[in-house]
């Protein structure tokens, strides 16, 4: 899958937050002039972390020297990152428990809501995501791993690798339970599904779960085929919420045991 700089994924974010909303950003909150702006660090801390990716991946892995030096910048960026986010969420959590403070019934969510919770699993997935990208170009300058294989350096990131898939999976269910139509659904799968079951096929060879990685990766299967185009991978253009939701509801439960998996790893 191409990569999307971090910036333009979290601007994109904010473009169907409003779309699905009609609103343009959450209130403002005292400290933070603007929800969405330049006072909460995201945007500029997500332009740091893509151009410190952009230094990993174009120096050559035989400059350990310099190779060292962009990682370093790439997780202090990563950590600006991760602080701009704890902050935000503070304000993402506050609009969520004014909105479940307004329910008029306990199930009930409003699309304002639905879109806040997006809005923070997509925090969520953009820095787990970056996590397993430092984790992976700490292991290019590494001179200890650079004799490694590609598939044992996957498999020394690996925790990091699924738990980046698993975050990216949860953002794209909360933006389907946001808006449950037949084109939010097909623009995820398979790609959703395939990045965690090409991680559950590298499960195989991780010691210490306490359960069979395949037994996960069969339930995740029927979404990550990519010869198919039928449902549950594609769902046609007449299908309803309901139908949507179903499918997202079995696809949830099948992450959350993976998840499950991943959690019940012991030391080795």
């Amino acid at each position: 899958m191409a990569h999307t700089p971090y910036d333009q994924q979290w601007d994109k974010a904010k473009k169907e937050f409003e779309a699905l909303t009609g609103k343009h950003k959450p209130k403002e909150s005292k400290g933070i002039f603007n929800a969405f702006g330049s006072h909460t660090g995201l945007s500029g801390s997500l332009k740091k972390c893509e151009k410190a990716l952009t230094a990993c991946d174009t120096v050559n892995s035989t400059d350990v020297k310099e190779g060292k030096k962009v990682v370093a910048a790439f997780l202090a960026a990563s950590k600006d990152f991760s602080k701009a986010k704890k902050g935000y969420l503070e304000v993402l959590q506050k609009e969520i428990y004014a909105e479940f403070d307004k329910r008029t019934e306990k199930d009930f969510k409003t699309n304002y809501e639905k879109a806040l919770k997006f809005l923070v699993k997509e925090l969520a997935a953009l820095e787990a995501t970056i996590e397993s990208a430092v984790g992976m170009y700490t292991q290019k300058f590494n001179e200890a791993e650079k004799d490694l294989s590609v598939e044992q350096k996957m498999l020394k990131n690996w925790e990091k690798n699924i738990n980046g898939a698993l975050a990216r999976a949860a953002a794209g269910v909360a933006k389907v339970k946001a808006k449950p139509t037949a084109e939010t659904y097909n623009e995820l799968f398979p790609t959703l599904a395939r990045d965690i079951t090409m991680q559950l096929v590298f499960a195989r060879k991780i010691e210490g779960l306490l359960a069979d990685p395949d037994f996960f990766k069969k339930k995740l299967d029927p979404w990550a085929n990519q010869s198919n185009a039928n449902e549950p991978v594609k769902v046609p253009a007449d299908a309803t919420p309901k139908v949507i939701l179903d499918h997202m509801k079995e696809f949830s439960a099948a992450c959350k045991g993976v998840v499950q998996l991943v959690n019940s790893r012991t030391s080795a």
